[in-house]
């Protein structure tokens, strides 16, 4: 009984012997069937070079005559032919008529209270010879040098407090400021040029009743524009004053020349931009033309210049002795397919992109 129990066991590990050595076996060639393979990773780098980069802004606006002037009417009356029609397109010299108003009632008025005026002091000069022996001669030549046709001129200084108060007792000095007064009114009766230039809104014609108040036209000066444009908060340290710009209208290749001349303070607070003032003197302008400006910037940062691939969120990565390294970069400006940034130093070799062979 026992032998045949001894048989048994040894007929049992014999078997799973042979069960065993069959599976390591087959494992054995499953492997030699599936060897490992190794991915080759190669990645493209571009060498660093920093050099000075001249930041380009655009933005665009409107340019309008630097010298303009709405015409208004401050006094009432028929409109009077002058020997140049106020007309649309016409142009002036300073200082040359643009617009008369009939004055000829008016002027009477002023003219009926200058002799009013002649008249007192006429009677008062008696007095002032007795009272003020020694203002007398003053006053006296201010009489006969008064004249009704022309503005009058201004009163003798009065030397102590008692001919002052004696005068304005007498009422000169109310008479005196009261034409002072109408001569400056009268002076509105006629419109000049305030400078050279062109009419370009004309609301009037000759013959029609002018009220006070009412609009006449526009008047501008076309040896000077400004245009007003917004430029980010980003932007804006990187002008200066005095900085050129190039200008273009819509459709044309053909560049105008401009100047920066002024850069405001206060931010606005709906689109986080500064405005900029444009001036240029270009003949080619027009008030009202819309153009496109480019503006160099005052940037003398040395920075490198990388493809889009080589910068995500900022960071960097560069290879050194074969092993790559993050750095964090300041983005200055970008192009189409290009980004300037400022943090890597010459020479720094920077992954572009990784390629599977």
């Amino acid at each position: 009984m026992k032998n045949l129990k001894s048989i048994l066991i040894g007929a049992a590990l014999i078997i799973s012997a042979l069960v065993i050595s069959g599976f390591l076996g087959s494992q054995n060639k499953e492997d030699i069937k599936k060897p490992e393979i190794q991915e080759t990773v190669s990645k493209e780098t571009i060498k660093v070079k920093n050099e000075i980069h001249e930041k380009t802004i655009n933005t665009t606006g409107r340019m309008y005559a630097f010298e303009k002037v709405d015409l208004y009417s401050e006094v009432s009356g028929v409109l009077e032919t002058n020997s140049i029609k106020f007309k649309e397109g016409k142009k002036y010299s300073k200082g040359e008529t643009l617009l008369s108003i009939n004055s000829d009632v008016y002027e009477n008025t002023l003219k009926s209270q200058k002799s009013s005026f002649l008249n007192q002091l006429t009677l008062l000069l008696p007095d002032l010879k007795f009272d003020f022996p020694d203002e007398y001669a003053k006053w006296d030549k201010y009489l006969r040098e008064f004249k009704i046709e022309a503005p009058i001129e201004n009163l003798p200084k009065a030397e102590s407090e008692r001919e002052n108060f004696y005068l304005a007792s007498n009422n000169i000095f109310k008479l005196y400021y009261d034409i002072k007064s109408m001569e400056a009114t009268f002076d509105k009766y006629t419109i000049e040029a305030p400078f050279a230039g062109i009419v370009t809104e004309a609301n009037i014609n000759p013959g029609t009743l002018v009220m006070n108040g009412q609009k006449l036209g526009e008047f501008i000066n076309t040896s000077l524009f400004e245009m007003e444009a917004a430029i980010s908060l980003s932007e804006i340290n990187l002008l200066k004053i005095g900085t050129m710009v190039e200008l273009k209208s819509i459709g044309s290749e053909e560049t105008i020349e401009g100047k920066l001349v002024r850069i405001n303070e206060k931010i606005d607070s709906e689109t986080q931009s500064v405005k900029v003032f444009i001036q240029s003197s270009d003949k080619k302008i027009k008030d009202g033309m819309f153009l496109s400006a480019e503006l160099k910037t005052n940037s003398n940062t040395s920075l490198a210049k990388l493809p889009e691939d080589a910068i995500s969120n900022n960071i960097v990565k560069v290879q050194v002795e074969n092993v790559e390294k993050e750095i964090e970069v300041e983005i200055y400006d970008r192009s189409e397919d290009y980004v300037y940034v400022k943090g890597l130093e010459d020479d720094s070799l920077v992954v572009i992109e990784p390629t599977i062979n």
